[in-house]
């Protein structure tokens, strides 16, 4: 009854509260937008956008979601709160359970608290470590800092990372190095250049340098890198660290969540408030504190933090904004005059449709509405369909438009939060287009579409060939069902008037 369970809920919110929820869940709205509350209902249950967000979650929500796990769902809120040795009205709790009402993790009927079926089941899985139900998050020593300071060390550091990184492709160019059996650059090349690993893993990442043959040697793109101005070389080389280990991302924002003009003396000491931030990425390094340190280290060397505080390109990189910092803390030389190739450029009418082609495709801004590409039209155009962009050529000219509108959560959420006029239940339908099927029959069936419960099904497919299923997550989609399928171990559609039996499945 889950899925029926969250519809119901759903339909009691009103649009600012639903809102909310589809502010935290963007995998829940992604385009074409949910059609109604049971089509959103489906997409928040569904276990890769499960995972996702509770990757995120802090410890005190996975808490409650262990909680949850062991006495079942639904479970009294009185039992929650025992389990966690709360009192029943307690504050935190409350604040808690709200933190995962917003993301439709968990979510209140009466007295009853429900979750999504795959999440209480996978529990165990992410089992937090157990302790205590402690909500308050552990403060770290703190020290003044200087901000000017820090933001002065954050541009010498990077302004070093970008020379280090320059003259490291520039020696590949002109001798390809060595690479490990993993594809890594071999320690030796890395002792002979006065290189780090972290420079090594940037590049490799940023798709600055790759294998010919036996060896490493700059791409293609390493031509555009090297003429790009200093804040573009630098944005690349901080997204390539920001999209590589988790932790990298939960110990910034850690960082950036810290009392303004703040720093650690101690980077370590920072770990009991990254494990209690972000437990399952934390839960890994056997000595947290030394893998915390680590990235606060490689940090310094980016120019994302500075002296134990965050520095401005930090803040940048947990708000996304990074190109847009960095290109006010290295402004380019007003003296310079360069003279670069362009290939083809790109147009368009929406600026903030044009900023986002441009950083995907790492395209050069000539104008508010004009991009340079390094490559022709044909492959600009390539590469703008591939991304989900619809684009149209001419002379070297490139228009650029979406191919679908991006989905605003208040507009969805006033739209889904409007009574329609009642569709055909689950069961009318199914008996409607499967008239073979006895009324306790239809009725199994219909109740498995409602709640995404497992049912066995005998089928006959086209060629008269007969096969016994177990199905789950079942959608009803006109005259057929949508469903993932146990014995092909992949979703599969099934008409429903060749759906000649319906039973529990035996180990239910």
């Amino acid at each position: 009854m889950t899925r029926g369970a969250l519809v119901a809920w759903l339909r009691e919110l009103d649009a600012d509260e639903l809102a909310e929820v589809l502010r935290r869940r963007p995998d829940a709205v992604a385009p074409p937008a949910p059609a109604d509350l049971t089509q959103l209902a489906v997409r928040l249950s569904a276990r890769a956008g499960l995972d996702e967000v509770v990757a995120r979650l802090p410890l005190p929500a996975l808490q409650v979601v262990e909680a949850l796990a062991r006495l079942g769902v639904p479970a009294e809120r009185t039992a929650l709160a025992a389990a966690l040795e709360r009192a029943p009205g307690d504050a935190a709790l409350d604040a808690t359970l709200r933190v995962l009402a917003q993301r439709a993790l968990v979510w209140p009927d009466g007295d009853r608290l429900w979750a999504p079926e795959y999440l209480v089941v996978d529990a165990n899985a992410r089992r937090p470590p157990e302790e205590p139900f402690e909500p308050v998050p552990p403060g770290p020593p703190l020290a003044p800092a200087d901000r000017t300071a820090i933001r002065a060390a954050a541009v010498e550091a990077a302004t070093e990372l970008l020379e280090r990184v320059g003259a490291f492709l520039g020696e590949a160019a002109e001798h390809p190095l060595a690479q490990r059996s993993d594809g890594g650059v071999a320690a030796r090349e890395l002792t002979r250049l006065g290189a780090g690993p972290l420079h090594a893993e940037l590049v490799l990442a940023a798709g600055l340098l790759g294998p010919d043959g036996l060896r490493l040697r700059p791409t293609a793109a390493y031509g555009g890198f090297a003429g790009a101005p200093a804040a573009e070389r630098l944005t690349r080389l901080l997204e390539a660290w920001w999209t590589g280990p988790a932790l990298r991302q939960v110990v910034v924002r850690v960082l950036n969540d810290l009392p303004p003009d703040t720093a650690l003396p101690d980077p370590g000491a920072l770990a009991p408030l990254v494990r209690w931030t972000a437990p399952l990425p934390a839960r890994r390094p056997d000595d947290l504190a030394a893998t915390v340190a680590d990235v606060v280290a490689e940090g310094e060397v980016l120019g994302v933090c500075a002296l134990g505080g965050i520095s401005p390109l930090g803040r940048a990189l947990a708000d996304g904004r990074v190109a847009e910092v960095a290109a006010k803390l290295l402004p380019e030389p007003p003296t310079d005059l360069r003279v670069r190739t362009v290939a083809s450029v790109v147009l368009s009418d929406d600026v903030a449709l044009l900023d986002e082609v441009a950083a995907a495709l790492r395209l050069r801004r000539l104008a508010p509405t004009v991009a340079g590409s390094a490559r022709s039209a044909p492959d600009t155009i390539t590469a703008l369909r591939a991304a989900g962009y619809a684009a149209l050529s001419g002379d070297d000219v490139v228009s650029v438009r979406r191919n679908r509108p991006a989905v605003d959560a208040g507009e969805l959420a006033r739209r889904l939060s409007v009574p329609s006029p009642r569709p055909a239940s689950p069961l009318e339908q199914i008996q409607q287009r499967a008239p073979q099927l006895r009324s306790d029959q239809a009725r199994l069936l219909a109740d498995a579409v409602e709640h995404g419960t497992p049912v066995w099904i005998r089928y006959v497919d086209a060629a008269g060939r007969t096969s016994d299923r177990v199905i789950e997550n079942a959608e009803l989609a006109g005259s057929v069902i949508e469903a993932f399928c146990r014995l092909r171990r992949d979703d599969r559609a099934f008409t429903l008037d060749k759906i000649v039996a319906v039973a529990r499945p035996r180990s239910e």
